[in-house]
């Protein structure tokens, strides 16, 4: 369904230039088109601006990334913001706690609630759990039947009744004790479109009960009125989330990209087909990557920031070799050793935590000059991180300590790099704990 948006996408986005900078007139270009292919995709024009705007303030003062182009950069802030607007998930269904898992489906009539009900269900078992499905669409003949029919053939509980859907609810509560069924999932009416008298039913039904989730279920064509739709079951009944249905047909894909302004929620799950395991999670990151036609531009990047990350640390080591290494530096390299996870157990990390601390307590000029560091600096520096003059001094000298040991790096050159002074971080750091 995405494939006009993406094509529409990826033209604007070729239209930026390769320069290494990204000037403000190369932004503006890129979101005018931008904004024009998602107008064209029928998303609701309140969240394009939105996303427009988001987008620019991700762009606005940055610079390009060695080992990145110009539309490399914007297409990353584009996908990144496509995938918040969609909402990042990978969450199935919520059980309760305390069985039975009330999930209660609304939205309009021909939106597929029912088919989805049975689909839901299936996810559920899927999940190891038994569920049972209630049909309370009394006002269209066929759907009470049609729901028993897919239930049937799916060999999936079910329970409906006459009167009023507060009563027949409970009386699938009750059933759902009886068979062991500890997933209830309700089928509701639907109309045409959103009236005062489907809205009061649906807020009565969902006060007597104690339901578990409140899920939307929306046709993926419903497109500029997605938002209207969202909004007034969000307020009027509150949701937990949306369900699309239909992603698999041929429309633009404005509803995908408006339900989550229009709700506040999630996309949970997508339809994909008729079938009944035709239920998928909504996977926001990928369906992003499917609206740009991405490809192996995400990994591209992954690369290009990689090799910067390399760069800052070729840098760091020339200037530690140079005997220029400033507190900034040094706090780099001790990140950066933390991160790998083996620097000689949890005492030492604890110690590299404190040493952390001190450094951030400093002024950003004692960091770049630390003999400026005298005695009424390190009182201040110890007051700020929590520890003692002697620990800022131990810190001067762990820094003194590694500049030294770089320098014999460089006259052993299988050595070179973190990786020896990852062997050496226990002489730097203290072993134990007993250096603090």
């Amino acid at each position: 369904m995405f494939e006009t948006l993406s094509a529409r996408l990826t033209e604007a986005l070729r239209k930026i230039t390769g320069r290494g900078v990204l000037r403000p007139e190369d932004v503006d270009t890129a979101l005018r088109e931008v904004r024009l292919a998602l107008l064209e995709a029928d998303v609701n024009f309140k969240v394009v601006k939105e996303f427009v705007e988001r987008v620019r303030a991700r762009l606005t003062g940055v610079e390009i990334s060695p080992g990145l182009t110009a539309p490399q950069t914007v297409v990353k802030a584009v996908h990144d913001e496509l995938v918040e607007l969609l909402g990042g998930n990978a969450t199935g269904l919520k059980y309760a706690s305390s069985p039975p898992t009330v999930v209660m489906l609304v939205g309009l009539q021909g939106s597929g609630k029912t088919t989805t009900a049975v689909k839901l269900a299936l996810f559920a078992r899927r999940d190891h759990h038994r569920p049972l499905v209630v049909g309370l669409d009394l006002r269209r003949p066929a759907a009470v039947e049609q729901l028993r029919i897919l239930a049937e053939r799916e060999k999936v509980d079910f329970h409906s009744g006459s009167g009023m859907v507060e009563s027949i609810a409970a009386g699938g509560l009750h059933e759902a004790a009886r068979a062991g069924a500890d997933v209830v999932i309700l089928d509701t009416a639907g109309r045409l479109h959103v009236d005062e008298e489907l809205m009061d039913e649906l807020v009565r039904l969902k006060r007597s009960l104690a339901v578990t989730e409140t899920l939307l279920v929306a046709d993926a064509m419903t497109g500029q009125d997605a938002v209207k739709l969202g909004e007034a079951f969000g307020q009027k009944i509150g949701l937990d989330g949306v369900i699309l249905t239909k992603l698999d047909g041929d429309s633009r894909g404005g509803a995908a990209l408006s339900l989550r302004l229009a709700t506040g929620q999630s996309i949970r799950f997508a339809g994909t087909g008729e079938k009944p395991a035709d239920l998928e999670i909504f996977q926001a990151e990928r369906v992003a990557s499917r609206i740009l036609g991405m490809g192996d531009v995400l990994s591209l990047i992954e690369k290009a920031e990689s090799a910067v990350d390399k760069q800052q640390a070729a840098e760091v080591e020339r200037r530690l070799r140079a005997g220029q290494l400033s507190f900034d530096d040094f706090l780099t390299q001790i990140r950066q050793l933390r991160s790998m996870a083996q620097v000689g157990g949890q005492d030492t990390e604890k110690e590299m935590g404190r040493m952390e601390a001190i450094i951030l307590s400093m002024t950003p000029r004692e960091r770049a000059r630390p003999e400026l560091i005298d005695g009424a600096r390190k009182r201040r520096i110890a007051r700020g991180s929590g520890t003692q003059p002697s620990d800022v001094n131990r810190v001067l000298k762990a820094r003194d300590a590694m500049q030294k040991l770089a320098r014999q790096m460089g006259r052993q050159p299988k050595q070179r790099g973190l990786a020896g002074t990852r062997r050496a971080a226990p002489r730097l750091f203290g072993q134990g704990g007993g250096n603090w």
